[in-house]
Order: structure tokens, then C-alpha cells, then sequence
């Protein structure tokens, strides 16, 4: 049985971390700039793909995600598209798959792991927390080089423009703050748009994930260059192809 999705109801197992469902705005981010959301939409009445906000091709195919859209932009439908909520192109904003578990993942701690098999292409969870600025993530990752640091640094390149968007859910996250970090991961991190500019990034499953395995994504994802650069972190995915240690964000 696949898992499928849910409203986000989960929990943290461990005390000091605030759950949210969405992002909030950290320190660096402009406040009108992350909450301005779009004013238009597209005016399908059935179902949408071919419109403004597939921009000629489908993002998904019976809820997953098409492979030549994994180098976005993905915009989702929003309140102002006059499509239901039913519409193909709402996948994200309906919640996490509600199979997700967060067990003790050997000698790394707690991990993020499914009850249900996931198919390949399948929305996951998001991976929410504080949005912050480039340089308030440069002081975190310095400040947490002796200690867990969850900062995701994600570069988007769209046209001419370079888009940096980092998370920290240290203490305000939602369930994708356990994901592990693996040399051969099982998702790929993909910025999503749906109210407005500022992506949620978002787990999709590169392959197939049986049931009572463990979610993982590469820390490198989004960081240019990152496959030369390492950090003095021990990586401890276990993968055939594990390089040793952790990848290092140069930002």
C-alpha cells in the first residue's frame, strides 16, 4: 500500500523544538518580501496543463512529480486560480504523506523513516523552518561547527538570476528536520512555489522507498561546486558510495 497525504498533524518527539507546518521568517529575510503573495492565478475550471502556472506542461502526473521538472521553476496553483481544490496541480499544499516515522536511525541519531512504500515521485514532506538571510546562515554554520547544524542553503538558477533560499529548523521545523543526510540518497530537494516567491523545499523520491526504510537527502543539494568540497564531519550513511564525510557549505 502507498502512503498518501494528510493534513500535518505530527509532533517532535524531543522537547525544545517548536512544530510548524509552514515557514516562518527569520532573522535576514524581508518581512513585506516573504509574506506578499500572488494576486493572479489561472482561470482552469477543470484540470491544469497547459496554463499560467504549469507554463505549458504538467509538474505532476497522478500525483508525481515529472522528471523534467525537477530543475523547476514549479509554480502550484494558488487561492486566486479559479481550479478546485481537486485540481492535479495542487500536490504540496495538501500536506506530508501520513506514513512517516521518527525512529532511532543507529549511530546518527533520530531519522526520518516511512511505514508505507513511497513511490518513485512522490511529495514526501517539506523540509520547513526559519527563512533566513545568506549571511545570518554563514554566522549559524559558524557558530554550530562543533554541533548538529541543520541550515539547508538551496541555489536556484532561473534565467540570469541566482536564488538562495536557506532553512533552519533547529528549533521551529516540521518533520523533514530528521531526514538524514546519505551519499546515495533516496529524494531530491526541490523548491516549490505556491502563495508567493519564497519556495518551500520540498523531498520527492528519487526511486522507489519500501516500507520501514529511511528518508534521506544529500546536504549538497542546491550547493554549487559542493562534490570538491567536505567538511571534518564524518559521514555516517552507511551507502556503498559514502565519501567519508559530510559535504561542507562554502556560502
Amino acid at each position: 500500500m502507498e502512503a498518501s497525504a494528510c493534513p500535518d498533524d505530527y509532533e517532535h518527539p524531543i522537547p525544545g523544538v517548536m512544530y510548524i507546518v509552514n515557514n516562518i521568517p527569520g532573522p535576514g529575510i524581508d518581512i513585506e518580501d516573504f509574506e506578499s503573495e500572488y494576486s493572479v492565478g489561472c482561470s482552469c475550471t477543470i484540470q491544469c496543463t497547459d496554463c499560467s502556472c504549469t507554463r505549458g506542461f504538467p509538474n505532476y502526473i497522478n500525483g508525481r512529480i515529472i522528471d523534467e521538472k525537477l530543475s523547476g521553476p514549479i509554480l502550484e496553483c494558488n487561492s486566486c486560480c479559479t481550479c478546485g481544490q481537486d485540481c492535479g496541480n495542487r500536490l504540496v499544499q495538501n500536506g506530508p504523506l501520513n506514513s512517516l516515522k521518527v525512529l532511532e536511525a543507529s549511530n546518527k541519531g533520530l531519522g526520518l523513516f516511512t511505514a508505507k512504500l513511497i513511490k518513485r515521485g512522490q511529495f514526501i514532506c517539506e523540509y520547513a523552518g526559519e527563512v533566513i538571510g545568506i549571511d545570518e546562515a554563514r554566522h549559524r554554520f559558524e557558530a554550530n561547527k562543533n554541533s548538529m547544524n541543520y541550515v539547508l542553503v538551496v541555489s536556484e538558477h532561473i534565467g540570469d538570476q541566482n536564488i538562495v533560499t536557506c532553512i533552519d529548523p533547529k528549533y521551529f521545523g516540521n518533520i523533514g528536520r530528521y531526514a538524514n543526510h546519505s551519499c546515495e540518497p533516496n529524494t531530491n530537494i526541490v523548491p516549490i512555489r505556491i502563495e508567493g516567491t519564497t519556495p518551500r523545499l520540498c523531498l520527492f523520491a528519487c526511486r522507489d522507498i519500501e516500507a520501514g526504510d529511511e528518508i534521506t537527502f544529500s546536504y549538497a543539494d542546491g550547493i554549487a561546486n559542493s562534490v570538491r568540497n567536505f567538511s571534518e564531519t564524518r559521514c555516517l550513511c552507511g551507502s556503498s558510495n559514502c565519501v567519508g564525510y559530510l559535504p561542507h557549505n562554502s556560502i
